[in-house]
């Protein structure tokens, strides 16, 4: 387990002139590095704090460093996914001691949680928080602190501790960053105007039936006029192709294992708006101020997000057990395996379908 710093770290002459190391650790999804933004900013005039990333997301963590979003990062050789990879946890307890740093912030990593109990993580000190309030007790480096209810404002929680304060406004990329990211992209599509659309996430429990979005694409296609672009990860080529069946190259194109972090974001920065679920998807698509229509089930925006009002129509079954995702009840349905999503109809999200198509603001450049 290998942590490579980037860009290089400051010369520490003094602690006068330079800021305490701060690293952060959270879950390895691409939307939770990006909904800790916020704490990023609100720990920039005291601390230099560093995210622990995977080296998959090298090309968006240097986006963000270029914009001036991160000090700087560690890339992480291999992933964190704990159901696969569960004892690289305490390898990555090591790999962070060796950078001796001021503060280690870590949320929802369990495993850490009990190495650095255990001794196997050192730190001047360590917060801690989880979702769903587990872990080991407090002591006098280690400090375990409640979870809010919200995963923003969790991560908030970490500069309130250190004497910061933040007000957890949305960070978007500059307005002459996302103008050339979707410049760059206008090379993958042969329309000035789009509809993205991102049926898969990294966790399926969170997708909505191809049912949903295939209906959904009829509706931007047929009644709002407007052609669909398709995005996801390689291993959905073949499914993206039964998706689109019957649609002619006028109307949708699938770019699903085509494209770069970096063109993604392009698509997303030129896209009239995105369809897609409660996934990074959806973080990329607020990185660069788009708006999006998004299907919930097992969470919520209000449980996620600081802020959503404008820039986000959710689309969610009023079930009683739903959102459920950090309760006891996760994902234990009462009835039909997450029936919050697989009974989602289109005819629920028509009216805000043709409401985005039809708005007058280009999202082209």
């Amino acid at each position: 387990m290998r942590l490579l710093m980037k860009p290089e770290p400051e010369v520490r002459g003094s602690e006068a002139a330079t800021r305490p190391l701060l690293i952060f650790i959270t879950y390895t999804g691409i939307g939770d590095l990006l909904m800790a933004l916020p704490l990023f900013d609100a720990l920039r005039s005291q601390f230099k704090a560093l995210p622990v990333i995977p080296s998959a997301y090298a090309e968006l963590a240097e986006l963000l460093h270029h914009d001036r979003l991160l000090d700087g990062y560690l890339l992480v050789d291999e992933g964190l996914v704990f159901l696969r990879q569960p004892l690289r946890h305490l390898l990555m307890c090591r790999a962070v001691s060796d950078l001796q740093a001021d503060v280690v912030a870590i949320y929802g990593k369990l495993v850490m949680a009990y190495g650095t109990r255990l001794g196997l993580l050192r730190a001047g000190r360590v917060l801690y928080c989880h979702p769903r309030g587990m872990g080991p007790r407090s002591t006098s480096t280690f400090e375990h602190l409640p979870t809010t209810g919200n995963q923003m404002r969790d991560y908030l929680q970490f500069a309130s501790r250190l004497g910061l304060s933040g007000n957890g406004a949305r960070a978007t990329f500059t307005e002459g960053l996302k103008a050339g990211l979707a410049q760059e992209a206008q090379a993958l599509i042969p329309w000035p105007s789009y509809v993205t659309v991102a049926p898969w996430t990294s966790d399926p429990r969170r997708d909505a039936s191809l049912r949903f979005f295939r209906e959904c694409i009829d509706i931007i296609v047929h009644e709002g006029g407007l052609p669909v672009v398709l995005t996801g990860v390689a291993q959905y080529r073949k499914i993206a192709e039964d998706l689109l069946r019957g649609l002619p190259d006028t109307q949708a194109m699938s770019l699903v294992g085509s494209t770069t972090i970096r063109q993604m974001l392009g698509l997303l920065a030129g896209t009239r708006f995105l369809l897609t679920n409660d996934g990074g998807s959806l973080h990329m698509a607020r990185l660069v101020g788009t708006p999006a229509i998004a299907a919930f089930g097992p969470t919520a925006p209000e449980l996620r997000l600081h802020t959503f009002a404008e820039e986000l129509m959710a689309i969610r079954q009023p079930l009683p057990c739903s959102p459920c995702e950090h309760t006891p009840a996760r994902y234990k349905c009462p009835g039909p395996y997450l029936d919050c999503l697989r009974s989602l109809e289109a005819a629920s999200a028509r009216q805000a379908l043709l409401l985005a198509c039809r708005a007058v603001t280009e999202r082209t450049v």
